[in-house]
């Protein structure tokens, strides 16, 4: 491992290795980017089960998704604070990262540049969506954090090995997760590249990946009495059985590529399509002194979307665009990659080439801290409400929608128990909503159950329980 210097006017302040540098300035970037989050994270509704270590609102996720490493992860008994789970979070994000972009640049370049990609990859948006289960995705993002370091440290042959033990792992983490082992293998600098060897690796990723299928169908036959993965009922899938109902299912494909290319530039199209603009001209520039690598970078774009695609045809749900983050990460590699060999030229292509890399880098890290701050008012109305209802034992109901609060809706809140859930993560009081559970709020006094204008909110301490009251009216931040 390569070794940079870091010098002060009193001397060296030190030595250590690139990577170890990368990943602490990563981590650092990501952090100042992350904003208000590193106080106080958003947590969706159903990532509090893993937050509160309780498993049984998880359980289903076996068998319709396949998640059993996320499954144990909940049976820890151990609950510890949402903003430490959020650190130990990005900090396997960022060892991933460093560890792509050590591995992707080998000896080429600076401390900056391996630093540039890192945060470049780090930062996009559909990471930024994704985090927002932190609690629940730490597990599998603490196995591809540990596979992307062993891969920096062992060799090509044994990294690749591993894939047969990591991609089932991972993949019973999140189901995208086997693609960035995937990446990591692709980009290695110092591989001998063929076309031989891309079958291979693609040949070896494919066996490990149905091994991990077998694995959860397995599972879920043994716990659930069925071989397989089911559709949940509520994601309304509509199976392909004929050509026909397939390519209706196809059209699903466009919607996810319309979501994805205006995630990728903060709701900004035109600067998604000056980054595919970027990786044509990558191609052909990186291509003409290296078309192998360009070719291993795009197989993995292929096969990934591709994997994508096809679940898309088959049961005609498009599905989210935080899967995309694989793409990006080889996307970020050949941009690199090109800035890498303008700067051989010199002049003005190094200077411009160097620019639009330092700019990107910027850009996203700002969009990023925008787009955190979404979520601020929200976590700071619930603490104020926490903080009006008080310790105590007594429950807390609550009357009225979520739907009423403007904060809720800029936030993105899907289900009464996302308010449910953060009042109980913030007070340790049992919480009922009179939206959730109608029937438990039928003795409440009448006038505890009257409306209140829209946004309003009110605490009234009762004997042996506390009201809150909100409006039944919706309001929408949209309108």
């Amino acid at each position: 491992m390569s070794k940079v210097t870091f010098a002060t006017d009193g001397g060296r302040l030190g030595r250590v290795s690139t990577l170890a540098a990368t990943i602490a300035l990563t981590y650092l970037g990501l952090l100042l980017a992350s904003g208000m989050q590193v106080i106080d994270p958003m947590v969706r509704h159903d990532d509090f089960a893993a937050l509160l270590a309780d498993p049984t609102g998880f359980y289903t996720k076996t068998l319709y998704e396949g998640r059993w490493i996320n499954y144990l992860w909940h049976l820890r008994q151990v609950v510890t604070p949402s903003w430490l789970n959020y650190l130990v979070y990005q900090f396997f994000w960022s060892v991933f990262t460093a560890c792509l972009a050590v591995t992707a640049l080998g000896h080429r370049g600076e401390l900056w540049h391996r630093v540039a990609l890192s945060l470049l990859v780090a930062l996009v948006p559909s990471a930024l969506l994704i985090s927002l289960w932190f609690n629940t995705l730490i597990p599998g993002l603490g196995l591809v954090a540990l596979y992307a370091w062993l891969s920096t440290q062992l060799s090509e042959r044994a990294s690749r090995g591993l894939l047969v033990v990591f991609v089932p792992l991972t993949l019973m983490a999140y189901t995208t997760y086997p693609l960035y082992l995937l990446a990591l293998c692709l980009v290695r600098s110092e591989t001998r590249r063929s076309f031989r060897d891309l079958a291979g690796l693609m040949a070896l990723f494919i066996a490990s990946f149905a091994l991990g299928m077998l694995v959860i169908f397995t599972l879920n036959y043994f716990e659930h009495g069925i071989f397989g993965v089911p559709m949940a009922p509520w994601r309304n899938a509509t199976p392909a059985h004929d050509l026909a109902s397939a390519l209706e299912n196809a059209k699903e494909i466009w919607v996810f590529l319309y979501e994805s290319a205006r995630v990728l530039g903060f709701g900004f199209i035109p600067l998604t399509l000056t980054h595919l603009t970027i990786l044509v001209v990558a191609v052909v520039v990186v291509g003409r002194r290296d078309p192998w690598r360009v070719a291993y970078i795009l197989a993995g774009i292929a096969a990934g979307l591709g994997l994508i695609f096809l679940q898309t045809v088959k049961t005609g749900i498009s599905l989210p665009v935080r899967v995309n983050g694989f793409a990006w990460a080889l996307y970020a590699v050949m941009l690199t990659l090109l800035v890498l060999q303008l700067r051989e030229k010199g002049g003005l292509y190094e200077r411009l080439s160097r620019n639009m890399l330092i700019l990107f880098v910027m850009a996203y890290v700002a969009g990023t801290f925008q787009q955190s701050l979404i979520y601020a008012a929200w976590q700071n109305q619930t603490r104020a409400l926490a903080a009006d209802i008080g310790e105590g034992a007594e429950p807390v109901f609550v009357t009225g929608t979520y739907k009423s609060l403007l904060n809720a809706d800029r936030a993105g809140i899907q289900r009464p128990r996302g308010l449910r859930l953060r009042l109980t993560y913030l007070t340790g009081r049992q919480v009922i909503t009179c939206e959730e559970k109608p029937e438990q709020c039928a003795d409440l006094p009448p006038e505890m159950l009257a409306d209140l204008p829209p946004g309003e909110i009110e605490v009234h301490q009762l004997e042996g329980k506390v009201v809150v009251r909100l409006s039944a009216q919706e309001v929408s931040a949209h309108q």
